[in-house]
């Protein structure tokens, strides 16, 4: 041990068992020695030691999108409009169903006949004209009118699952984003804090009172730092140019604040097991769409059934013959006979049923399944993000106390560096549970239908 980090060692013992008011000082703070010879240098210590460890109690805590900015982006996200102009092509599908594809038809002949036998031998000019138009059977219609609706219903589902998986991809990349954020902010105030230790170990160098092999490590760890902060940087700068590319209007929120009023949304509803698989199942988008196909399945299968009848045709006609001398009205009855395609287009029809209902019950699992996991998840990502916050406190009072003993010459810096890259790893830790946790339970809320439950006015669904 040099001298002078042995009268430094000396003088703080002295404080730290004297009856001074360094002996009260609290947990985390450095003794303040008396007047002596050997002041300037543990008081230019103790002044960097304030920001050696900046690590919060509490840290950057996550919020939800502002309801008004979410507003706008769904009102001009591609998805939504390419959803809504397919809702417009399945109403003019269902209006061509029900009106039917059964139209008049008009067929003209013209014809010459030539006589070589008197007395009616010579040329005449003959014509015909017939009107036929197929016959819809009552069972027919009712099928088609079956399907129109079943294809509107398909595609006002297939709208809401479109909103409801843009939500889901937007609250992910918010997520994502914020988190970035708060890593840099992490980032950037340890290397501040350590960039402000080293200064203080120069200036104990030049005096004497530091090694140079502190400072070689100091200057190692400010580098590994200064590496993290410019990748936490490119990753936030990555995060916040996909923000701005896909959701401009998102990404208006330069400082990614959101909503303040939002924190209180971010944890788990308060539903029982019963009443969330309930909520889950009534309001799952994808359940929604996967029904919708079932019904529209049974329709095609209903219509499939009333074809198996042919349609028959009817019409009527007038004529002209031998020149006019001829007058010709009649009526015309087409019946075509059912072949063996009838029939299997129903079965494809029932076979298409079939999967439907399996892929409705597979849907539903997928639900409750999907459902489960994330209530589990979101409880144990809170509960670790508690465990890990308590940690990170008690890891910076020890990195604390190790920077106290590596002041007063009691240890090394190489173990401070370690307690308090320790500690920031703990506190990352933390802080990334946090983030993790209120994503999970944003995305639960979300597809339990309490939150952004309004389509054309996302607000905030009440607990």
């Amino acid at each position: 041990m040099t001298r002078p980090a042995l009268a430094a060692y000396c003088l703080g013992w002295l404080c730290l068992t004297g009856a001074g008011a360094c002996h009260a000082a609290p947990a985390g703070s450095l003794p303040t020695p008396a007047a002596s010879a050997a002041a300037p240098a543990v008081a230019a210590v103790a002044a960097a030691a304030g920001a050696a460890l900046p690590l919060p109690q509490h840290g950057p805590l996550p919020t939800l999108p502002r309801p008004a900015l979410l507003g706008a982006l769904l009102a001009h996200a591609p998805t939504l409009a390419e959803a809504r102009a397919l809702q417009h092509a399945a109403g003019a599908q269902g209006d061509a169903l029900r009106a039917g594809s059964q139209e008049f038809s008009a067929q003209a002949q013209l014809q010459q006949r030539r006589v070589d036998e008197p007395p009616d031998n010579g040329r005449y000019a003959e014509w015909q004209i017939l009107l036929s138009r197929p016959l819809r059977l009552p069972s027919q219609a009712r099928a088609d009118a079956r399907l129109a609706g079943a294809l509107q219903d398909s595609a006002q589902s297939a709208a809401a699952a479109a909103r409801r998986n843009l939500l889901e991809q937007l609250l992910q990349a918010w997520f994502d984003a914020q988190l970035a954020q708060a890593e840099t902010g992490l980032a950037a105030a340890q290397a501040g804090a350590l960039d402000a230790q080293t200064l203080g170990v120069r200036k104990r160098l030049a005096r004497g009172d530091a090694s140079q092999l502190e400072l070689d490590q100091m200057l190692a760890e400010q580098a590994r730092l200064a590496a993290a902060l410019l990748l936490a940087r490119g990753r936030l700068d990555s995060l916040r140019a996909a923000l701005q590319a896909r959701w401009p209007m998102l990404a208006a929120d330069a400082r990614l604040r959101g909503d303040p009023a939002s924190a209180a949304l971010l944890t788990p509803p308060a539903l029982d097991d019963a009443q969330l698989r309930q909520r889950l199942l009534r309001h799952s988008a994808g359940l929604a769409l996967a029904r919708r196909a079932l019904a529209q399945a049974q329709a095609r299968a209903d219509q499939a059934s009333a074809q198996r009848t042919p349609q028959p045709t009817v019409g009527a006609y007038v004529g002209s013959d031998r020149g006019g001398r001829e007058r010709i009205v009649g009526l015309q009855f087409q019946m075509p006979f059912g072949g063996p395609a009838r029939a299997a287009h129903q079965r494809a029809a029932l076979a298409e049923l079939d999967a439907a209902q399996w892929r409705l019950q597979a849907a539903r699992a997928q639900v409750l399944e999907q459902g489960e996991r994330l209530r589990l998840q979101a409880q144990a990502q809170a509960q670790a993000a508690r465990a890990l916050e308590a940690a990170a406190a008690a890891q910076r009072q020890a990195a604390a106390r190790t920077l106290r003993a590596w002041q007063l010459g009691e240890t090394g810096v190489s173990q401070w560096l370690l307690a308090r890259r320790t500690a920031l790893d703990v506190e990352r830790q933390a802080l990334q549970a946090r983030f993790e946790a209120a994503r999970s339970a944003a995305l639960l809320r979300l597809r339990a239908g309490l939150l952004y439950a309004d389509t054309a006015s996302p607000a905030q669904a009440a607990r």
